[in-house]
């Protein structure tokens, strides 16, 4: 349908992204307060978030599943609302039953918009899918990024009457969407397709690979996140502030990293440009675990842009695999992403426990390896079934 991509269209549903991941990234800044107030334990706040993050991940498939059978485009703008209003809710509800509701109320929101953001993003691309997904997946590391900054000065400087400005960005996002709308909401026509039985089974197994990409590519990034504040404040070596700042110049370059990503891979070629970031990401962790000061900062910058460099590229190919199912294929990406980042953690922190905070990083430093190795075994380009 498209010739070129639609420039401005994929704009707005990146700002829209932007506006969604901030809302989901401000939750870990409103837990301290949450706890304080309703004076609960770590483990009932910790299960704040993790019904975000459970909910997320399981209803983002479903979300797709729903997508692909007929096509929903209001779950765009839709999930973009519900999330920012529940989440803007959290610090003003008065029982903890409620903000369980209200957090699981935003994942929905937010497991509503990504399948079918995706999809458009998609749809209005034209031959640049890779490129256009990366700006895509750039604006949730952007919202990630900013949520927790954004949120918490909001809230130092105005109280909790701050959190209701968060929902300035979910506002902006929802003009963007509807300045592009007629455009956004248009679809690229579905022609069936004819999938023998040897085919069906190559892109299952493909699919599965993939996934498993994922799932180790978040475990290093999501790791990266959790376990920099806890190793630096047990060895004593760096202050809050610097601690803070590698993890924010992590989710910053990684940012950068997909944005990138997607660009390199329609010039370069897909399994040049995921080996090529990974090699380099192993480089620069292994600079970032032995060096300190400017070096360490470039190093951890660097290596949060490699890491994440791939990711863009590797849901379009589960999208190529699954080309009568791109709803689906979107929410599973998504959908294991959220799963890992979560489970990744967990197994780290019990990792951790048995063998300390040192042998922890360093093992975060090695998994690119396996990564890399599976990366060898990407194909190029994903064969189509054949067309009727």
């Amino acid at each position: 349908m498209f010739a070129q991509p639609h420039r401005p269209s994929i704009a707005a549903v990146t700002l829209a992204h932007i506006s969604v991941d901030m809302q989901t990234g401000s939750l870990v800044v409103l837990l301290p307060i949450l706890l304080a107030h309703f004076h609960l334990s770590y483990a009932t706040a910790a299960a704040i978030i993790t019904a975000n993050n459970i909910i997320i991940a399981i209803a983002q498939p479903l979300f797709g599943i729903l997508g692909d059978h007929r096509s929903y485009q209001w779950m765009v703008w839709a999930g973009c609302l519900l999330c920012g209003v529940a989440m803007a809710s959290v610090l003003f509800l008065p029982s903890y039953g409620l903000v369980i509701a209200a957090v699981v109320l935003s994942g929905i929101g937010s497991a509503a918009f990504h399948p079918e953001a995706l999809s458009r993003v998609r749809a209005v691309s034209a031959e640049k899918v890779a490129s256009g997904t990366s700006f895509f997946f750039s604006g949730g590391n952007i919202g990630f990024a900013l949520g927790p900054i954004v949120a918490t000065l909001l809230v130092e400087r105005l109280g909790k009457p701050g959190a209701l400005l968060m929902l300035i960005p979910t506002t902006l996002g929802l003009l963007a969407l509807w300045s592009q709308w007629r455009t956004i909401r248009q679809d690229t026509p579905k022609k069936a397709r004819v999938v023998g039985s040897r085919e069906a089974g190559i892109a299952f197994g493909l699919v599965a690979f993939l996934m498993l990409l994922i799932t180790l590519r978040s475990t290093v990034m999501s790791g990266l996140q959790a376990f920099i504040p806890l190793y630096f404040h047990e060895t004593g070596t760096l202050s809050k502030e610097g601690t803070a700042f590698l993890v924010t110049l992590l989710a910053i370059c990684g940012a950068a990293g997909t944005l990138s990503g997607g660009l390199l891979a329609d010039r370069f070629g897909r399994r040049t440009t995921m080996a090529t970031t990974m090699v380099l990401a192993l480089g620069t962790l292994y600079l970032f675990l032995h060096t300190d000061g400017i070096l360490r900062m470039v190093a951890i910058g660097f290596a949060g842009a490699c890491l994440s460099a791939a990711w863009p590229i590797i849901v379009v190919m589960i999208q190529e695999a699954m080309p009568n199912n791109i709803g689906l294929a979107s929410g599973l990406s998504l959908g294991t992403s959220y799963g890992a980042t979560g489970l990744g953690v967990a197994a780290l922190g019990g990792f951790a426990d048995a063998f300390g905070l040192h042998s922890t990083m360093t093992l975060l430093t090695l998994l690119p390896v396996g990564i890399l190795l599976m990366t060898l075994f990407v194909p190029e380009r994903v064969s189509r079934p054949t067309m009727l």
